[in-house]
């Protein structure tokens, strides 16, 4: 018995079994190296690089009161637009990571980094399972260095998770019609209930998702689909939606308002060719930071293509239309969607599509390129050359803007010039908000008197503009305080940053000691 187990094992050998076992390790070894360059690109330097202004200000001082003041929200962060609240997900996820790095605020950004490695490894879990290892191993290098996606996968805003949990939301969904186990909608739905908020654009998830399921499922199954979807929604979701309800929908009631005006910016036309056409030049744009080209038109169209050609070839396979309706649906779909937005469209808009191109790319390759050697040859040739050009508006090519040691040192500066008094605190900035200043003054233990709470005898005054006149400013922490005079000026030349000190001018009453009121 043994002897026949031995000369089976040496026929295995000899008829290929030591190739498949080194084929085997390069997989792995690949796997490795991509995982590798993910995190790489995510976590280098990401201190010195991440952006650190007020809106991330504003969210670190909510994080960290979680932990100092046990002050659970059940908002999340301001909308962009339309002056209403994201649900508090964000929060709750981030806050952890704060925490662990000591309120240091590069611990959300860690957290969000880890995320954009989990999307590169899903998109290439989701694609091996339909296209192959290689197309799929390709396809997440791609995606894993592109310049637009790395620079929002290393800094901490609600955004930025967005693509893992839309591309999450898709393979739930692919693994639920190729299994016919529609329960797996559960995780969709879930999927959904981080994604609505982290942004309100990921709405448009919703038609895409739906039509994919009618298209998709037997209508005999839609009823326990939708009840699964629902279900996984409302577990990330009720607590923002206990919130509504018992403060009467506030924010839902500010949003319908906000969608139903009119605009005069965003995409308006009709035309199908703009639709698709320019806008998904626009997307590849911004996502791989080259501009003012035929290239990503022609790229757009091609992958477009390319995929609906691979859906008519394969229309009469169940297993192989599935993922090629997601991906084209997915895509047109999201660009479509869009259209209906009536506000100014920034790049970070097309979060919930993120993942969709290179989705199409490794299926692309998959259907056309890996049945013949001289056009895997040239699949790898492109995507290494496509990987270069990436990486000539890599975010390492920049110099760091070391915006949290700046705004560190400059908040130790404000301490300093207080001399251990009471103070209030103000900033003069075209741009920005005083949220980022506040919060390393409160980190320090030093926070400074609302002028609401109390006038105090001096005013630190940062300025960021080029003209620093604090004198009679209209900002209303420096209105609100009263007439004043400057005793106090300096400079901080490497930063290109004053600090004023004002004191209220002798001439007349001095408000301190009494709260300020707005509009008085």
């Amino acid at each position: 018995m043994d002897l026949e187990k031995k000369r089976e094992d040496i026929r295995q050998y000899r008829t290929g079994l030591k190739v498949k076992t080194s084929f085997s390790r390069i997989q792995i070894i690949l796997l490795i190296l991509l995982l590798s360059v993910s995190i790489f690109l995510r976590f280098w330097k990401i201190r010195d690089y991440i952006v650190f202004l007020g809106d991330e200000g504003r969210d670190m001082i909510v994080m960290r009161k979680i932990f100092t003041e046990k002050d659970t929200p059940f908002i999340g962060p301001t909308a962009s637009v339309g002056g209403f609240f994201l649900g508090p997900i964000y929060y709750w996820m981030a806050a952890p990571f704060l925490f662990i790095a000591r309120y240091d605020p590069v611990g959300p950004a860690y957290m969000v980094a880890i995320f954009g490695v989990a999307t590169v490894f899903l998109l290439f879990k989701f694609l091996k399972e339909i296209a192959g290892f290689y197309p799929a191993m390709l396809a997440a290098f791609l995606y894993s260095t592109a310049p637009l996606i790395v620079r929002y996968s290393r800094s901490s805003w609600n955004p930025n998770p967005m693509p893992f949990f839309s591309l999450l939301l898709f393979y739930f969904l692919y693994l639920a019609i190729s299994r016919k186990n529609y329960k797996l909608l559960f995780v969709s739905g879930l999927a959904f209930g981080f994604a609505i908020q982290l942004h309100y654009l990921s709405i448009i998830l919703v038609p895409i998702s739906g039509l994919i399921a009618l298209i998709c499922i037997p209508p005999r199954k839609w009823a326990i689909s939708a009840i699964a979807a629902v279900l996984g929604f409302l577990v990330p979701f009720s607590p923002f939606l206990f919130f509504e309800i018992k403060n009467n929908f506030p924010n839902f009631r500010t949003i319908i308002e906000f969608v139903s005006r009119d605009a005069n910016s965003g995409f308006k036309s009709l035309n199908p060719y703009w639709i698709f056409i320019d806008i998904g030049n626009i997307f590849f744009e911004a996502i791989s930071k080259v501009e003012k080209t035929l290239y990503t038109r022609a790229a757009f169209i091609i992958l477009v293509f390319a995929t609906l050609s691979s859906l008519v070839i394969n229309l009469k396979s169940v297993e192989k239309r599935t993922p090629l309706i997601i991906a084209i649906v997915w895509l047109l779909g999201g660009l479509a969607g869009l259209r209906f937005y009536t506000g100014a469209v920034y790049d970070y808009y097309f979060g919930f599509l993120f993942p969709a191109p290179f989705f199409l790319y490794g299926l692309t390759l998959g259907h056309f390129f890996w049945d013949r050697t001289y056009l895997k040859t040239a699949a790898i040739a492109l995507t290494i050359f496509l990987i270069f050009v990436f990486q000539k508006n890599a975010y390492y090519k920049t110099p760091p803007n070391r915006l949290i040691l700046q705004t560190s040192e400059i908040a130790n500066l404000v301490i300093e010039k207080s001399e251990g008094k009471e103070y209030n605190f103000g900033l003069i900035s075209e741009s920005n908000s005083d949220h980022a200043y506040r919060y390393f003054l409160e980190v320090k233990h030093k926070k400074p008197k609302e002028l609401e709470e109390i006038v105090t005898d001096q005013l630190l005054v940062v300025c960021e503009s080029k003209v620093c006149q604090p004198l009679g400013h209209p900002v209303w922490e420096i209105a609100g305080f009263g007439r004043a005079e400057v005793t106090g000026e300096w400079f901080f030349e490497k930063y290109g940053i004053k600090v004023f000190k004002l004191e209220h001018w002798p001439g007349a009453p001095s408000p301190a000691g009494k709260p300020a009121i707005k509009g008085a």
